[in-house]
């Protein structure tokens, strides 16, 4: 399992490495994708300038670490992290000060069923309120998964009575904040195994700009990410000291992520494999009692995520008198996924949602209708070898060479926008950004494969999960930010190069030595 994993995270990191090198997807105002190849010039650009941030993270650590004991080492570390996250809380304010976008897309919905939630008044919300069309009581039917996003968003408004409009983004950017403890929490428990390049995880950290751009963005995806990571961190340590408590605790909060978003999924499928992983190595050598814990662990774990969720969807279906039926069908997503779109390839596509919007309505079975044009998609696949290629090969970079991920348009950033320059000089960083960050990641795969340790699989386990899923459902760039974020403290691993010496043998020839 592990060997696969490894040759699986190298071939699929090396993949999206080649696609940021030769394209670049620019997305425009309309959320409309569009792919360019790179120039040569860019391309030396891009390359010049992840090696120049690999060699200042070098240079950096071994001058702020050479020559120092353990304990000095600890307190330097502590001070990084402290110094990370002042910069991290000034880069977010000051983002939040010059930059006040709508609210927009889903968070319109959820923040008014949050409100509705709040004030318990439906009368005044759920038969008025309608947004791209749809009223707000059928979205709450249609999209159930939302529902959970609005009760805590009510419960924070509950507990603090603040702006239902402010609260959520100052809530983005404490949880932003919480994201750089995370990392180096998960980094520190990388380096019982490993050694660390610390760094270079904090400047990776916070020139990954798209975190605190997206503090402005209303919905789970920042808190949801934060907590996910807190919950690897909790369940490495579990493994590590054999405590039940690393276990509840990684539980609790990946419950609440899952309530604030529903692809924290993939992180509790991650999580589960890394569990069985650690369950299954030296199975011979665990005790009966260290292997019951293991198992009632992972039944803690899925029975606290899923068992609240749905509690909370029965409560609000049965307060409002919702019919469980009428759901969104989740197979148009799959379909979404296989289809050329105003957008882009794989991207949401109004046509094909529109259907199952009308069938809420009319209360038609429109699944048989998904999966027929789902079979025919596959069969136009087989016998079209080379247009799937290019299919694919458009979405993924569409997803992951689109290099703003998003955070410029769901800013509201416009093309006459004052802030419009920000776009190219974002874009050609980030792309960069994420070529060093993904090369790094595959030169420590290569290197320590045959000291891979389970944490390390359950880092990349975790990246494989979301671009495997986003193949199969509707994807946007903004989805696999996760993704690319729980790579940071695998990349901060130190590489085992050296520069090249010549190193003289005797009189007669010299050899290079890596």
């Amino acid at each position: 399992m592990k060997k696969l994993i490894q040759i699986l995270g190298i071939v699929v990191l090396a993949i999206v490495v080649i696609l940021n090198i030769v394209y670049t997807a620019d997305m425009n105002s309309g959320e409309q994708i569009s792919i360019n190849f790179n120039s040569f010039i860019y391309i030396i650009g891009l390359i010049i300038t992840a090696i120049l941030i690999y060699f200042i993270t070098e240079v950096i650590n071994k001058h702020l670490y050479n020559g120092i004991n353990e304990e000095k080492k600890r307190k330097l570390r502590k001070w990084m992290v402290a110094i990370a996250i002042v910069l991290y809380l000034i880069l977010n304010v000051v983002w939040l000060i010059f930059v006040r976008p709508g609210i927009v897309a889903d968070s319109v919905h959820v923040l008014n069923l949050a409100q509705t939630f709040y004030e318990n008044n439906p009368d005044r919300y759920l038969p008025n309120l309608t947004y791209a069309g749809i009223p707000l009581i059928q979205y709450m039917q249609a999209y159930p998964h939302q529902i959970t996003l609005a009760f805590v968003y009510n419960m924070l408004f509950c507990v603090l009575h603040c702006d239902l409009i402010i609260l959520p983004r100052i809530f983005n950017v404490f949880f932003n904040l919480l994201i750089i403890l995370a990392l180096y929490k998960i980094t520190k428990q990388l380096s019982k195994d490993y050694k660390m390049n610390n760094t270079r995880m904090f400047i990776l950290i916070l020139t990954f700009f798209t975190i605190p751009m997206l503090a402005t963005f209303m919905y789970g995806d920042i808190p949801a990410l934060s907590l996910s990571l807190f919950s690897i961190y909790f369940m490495m340590k579990f493994t590590d000291t054999k405590q039940v408590r690393y276990g509840v605790f990684a539980s609790i909060l990946t419950m609440i992520a899952y309530l604030m978003r529903m692809n924290t999924l993939i992180f509790v499928i991650a999580t589960v494999i890394y569990l069985l992983l650690n369950l299954f190595k030296e199975f011979k050598a665990k005790a009966v009692k260290e292997k019951l814990i293991n198992v009632a662990v992972i039944a803690m774990f899925l029975i606290v995520i899923f068992v609240p969720s749905s509690l909370v969807k029965t409560y609000y279906f049965s307060k409002y008198n919702l019919e469980k039926g009428k759901t969104y069908p989740s197979i148009s997503y799959i379909l979404m996924a296989m289809e050329e779109g105003p957008r882009a390839n794989g991207w949401y596509n109004e046509s094909i949602a529109e259907p199952a919007l009308r069938s809420l309505k009319t209360g038609e079975n429109i699944s048989d209708e998904y999966k027929e044009k789902i079979k025919d998609r596959l069969e136009y696949f087989a016998k079209h070898p080379t247009y799937t290629v290019d299919f694919y090969r458009q979405k993924l970079t569409t997803t992951w060479a689109e290099s703003t991920y998003s955070a410029i348009f769901n800013n509201g950033i416009t093309e006459e926008s004052n802030l419009s320059w920000i776009k190219s000089p974002l874009t050609f960083y980030q792309k960069a950004w994420i070529i060093l960050t993904f090369t790094l990641a595959i030169i420590v795969l290569i290197q320590n494969r045959k000291k891979l340790t389970i944490e390390l699989i359950f880092l990349v386990t975790i990246f494989l999960g979301g671009f495997c899923f986003h193949i199969l459902w509707e994807a946007k760039s903004r989805y696999i930010i996760p993704y690319i974020v729980t790579l940071i403290p695998v990349a901060s691993i130190m590489l085992n190069i050296k520069p090249w010496k010549i190193k003289k043998l005797n009189s007669w020839h010299t050899t290079i030595v890596w």
